[in-house]
């Protein structure tokens, strides 16, 4: 009869957490794409994940920083904090809604060029990180965004 998973010493623990958690290869697959996205964004002086808040802002026309926030899944102070950085480049500007306590986040014209810019960028580190994950995993990772998108509706 084998060890039960919840009596496993601290070792076991470790090496069934290293060999099985999801969360961290995920994280190890994010941190490698990212690089490849960084890296050939860099001549611009952007970032992917600078670059996914243009693309949010510019398909909406605007956004609230709390749309925006969950839209990306991500926290509110990074999302300030990213905003605040691409209003300084000029990519980004706010713009004061009509009770003048809430803003909404637009693009500018300066943005926009940026957008269009970065594309040749854009295009050779998806086809290489294409090549990197294969068909089947980028497929994957697609369904799986899919179903989160769905799940927080």
């Amino acid at each position: 009869m084998g060890v039960s998973r919840t009596k496993l010493g601290v070792g076991e623990t470790a090496e069934l957490i290293n060999g099985e958690c999801i969360a961290s290869r995920l994280r190890v697959m994010n941190r490698a794409v990212s690089r490849i996205y960084d890296e050939a964004l860099r001549p611009y002086g952007l970032r992917i994940a600078q670059l996914n808040t243009l693309v949010v802002v510019m398909e909406t026309g605007g956004i609230t920083p709390n749309e925006l926030s969950h839209r990306m899944h991500m926290d509110a102070s990074t999302v300030s904090r990213n905003v605040e950085r691409m209003c300084s480049n000029g990519w980004l500007e706010l713009v004061c809604l009509d009770d003048a306590r809430s803003h909404a986040i637009k693009m500018t014209a300066k943005g926009r060029r940026l957008l269009r810019d970065v594309r040749p960028a854009w295009d050779g580190a998806q086809e290489q990180t294409r090549k990197l994950l294969g068909k089947q995993v980028c497929k994957n990772i697609f369904r799986g965004a899919e179903r989160i998108d769905e799940a927080n509706t």
